[in-house]
């Protein structure tokens, strides 16, 4: 289970599906709401599969959208993160860490 530390959860299960709820992401365009807005559903999620690459992208399955998120560890804790819009325009990242309970 990550947090977003506003409250949004992701959880990641070992057969390749998510469940999220109010997850911070950078969300590709969606006709089915607005853009980088936290999402909540469930869908399927991939590791990339890159050699020397970290990353986990999550694909919503109602709304077609999807986010990848890189992964980093800052000492002891596990994070994944993105930047959330246009990094060059100053926006916030979203950064998941992975949670104990």
């Amino acid at each position: 289970m990550w947090g977003d530390g506003a409250g949004g959860r992701l959880e990641l299960k070992p057969d390749g599906t998510f469940t999220a709820d109010d997850v911070c992401g950078d969300y590709d365009i969606s006709a089915y709401g607005p853009e980088n807005e936290p999402r909540s559903g469930s869908g399927t999620w991939d590791d990339n599969g890159r050699e020397g690459q970290s990353s986990v992208t999550v694909s919503f399955e109602a709304d077609r959208v999807n986010s990848t998120y890189k992964a980093l560890r800052d000492g002891k804790t596990l994070k994944l993160w993105t930047y959330v819009g246009d990094p060059d325009e100053g926006h916030a990242l979203c950064i998941l860490t992975l949670r104990q309970d």
